[in-house]
């Protein structure tokens, strides 16, 4: 489960699209690598208290803390930024376009620490930070499959080569459904949650399908913008598979199968492929059926008690017919 690399001068340039940001000292450290998802307050630290202490995160400095740092004796100041840089922050972030302490500012610069301060408030720096960092540094993964928004519901169509999942996908665009991800799906994850987007980052190359036969087509060119979607919550996993005549497949629904991906289980449903077998119907229905059940109704269960509830109403009827010897 690997994790995509980082290096703080990414971060600033990706971050200038939420806040701005200006490098007051540690140009060298622009090359340091960002591993830790969260931003820390120091607070704790400048006062001396150093146990359990996120070595390595990024460290955000709002108006107590400078306030805290220009309040204290030289001496003491000195001592309390030199606790902060021991702990070889990647980068240090200032937010409300605070003026930092000139020893805060040499201490960075000589030891290549990064500087950086915002005229945006804490909350909106910490925020907008913390985003970009979960999804930057989610573990992911790339699954060889289509991604497909089926009525909301992020469905993961998967098979082996050439079984027909891009043509699956096409046929529900057509339907009014949104085409997320064809052929490589990256799949990461967020807390407890998965989302899947494109490979692709470019825009001449995203969204395009590849249908054996015909060659690439761009769902976004010939559906417009209601026939796509830039990323999507990975709800279901749709695996189709060739019929096999002998093997036992699921026909009331009762049987839970679940698949894991990076630790978290989603509903799992296998489909043998048959001819005159409309695949997208399915698939919608899936997706229908999923909906139905998070809204407390569950077509399986209800048929099995009903029937249950028949079977004994028939039962007691039998009975009671040959207990009559007349």
């Amino acid at each position: 489960m690997p994790t995509a690399e980082l290096t703080v001068k990414a971060l600033l340039d990706d971050i200038k699209k939420y806040i701005d940001v200006e490098l007051l000292a540690g140009e060298k450290g622009l090359a340091r690598k960002i591993e830790k998802r969260y931003i820390n307050h120091p607070a704790y630290l400048l006062t001396g208290y150093n146990k359990d202490f996120p070595v390595d995160s990024i460290q955000l400095l709002g108006n107590r803390d400078i306030g805290f740092l220009s309040n204290l004796k030289k001496k003491e100041r000195v001592g309390a930024i030199a606790r902060l840089l021991s702990t070889n922050p990647p980068i240090i972030v200032i937010s409300w376009g605070l003026k930092p302490p000139a020893e805060l500012i040499k201490g960075c610069e000589r030891t290549g620490i990064s500087l950086v301060r915002s005229s945006a408030p804490t909350w909106k720096v910490r925020e907008d930070t913390q985003l970009y960092l979960e999804d930057k540094l989610a573990e992911f993964t790339s699954i060889h499959g289509d991604l497909v928004d089926v009525f909301g519901v992020g469905l993961l169509i998967t098979g082996e080569s050439g079984i027909g999942k891009s043509e699956l996908a096409l046929d529900l665009v057509e339907r009014g459904q949104r085409l997320i991800a064809d052929d490589v799906v990256i799949v990461k994850r967020k807390k407890d949650m998965l989302i899947g987007e494109e490979l692709e980052k470019e825009d001449i190359l995203r969204h395009n399908l590849e249908i054996r036969g015909v060659g690439i087509t761009n769902v976004a060119v010939l559906f417009g913008i209601k026939g796509i979607r830039m990323h999507k919550r990975i709800e279901m996993q749709m695996n189709l598979v060739k019929w096999e005549e002998k093997k036992d497949y699921t026909r009331t629904g009762l049987e839970i199968q679940e698949v894991n991906i990076l630790g978290v289980s989603i509903p799992y449903a296998e489909v043998p492929l048959v001819p005159g077998k409309n695949i997208a119907t399915i698939a919608e229905v899936i997706a229908m059926t999923y909906l139905s059940k998070i809204g407390g109704c569950d077509f399986a269960e209800i048929y099995q008690k009903e029937l249950l509830k028949k079977l004994r109403r028939q039962g007691k009827k039998y009975s009671k017919l040959e207990e009559d010897e007349e």
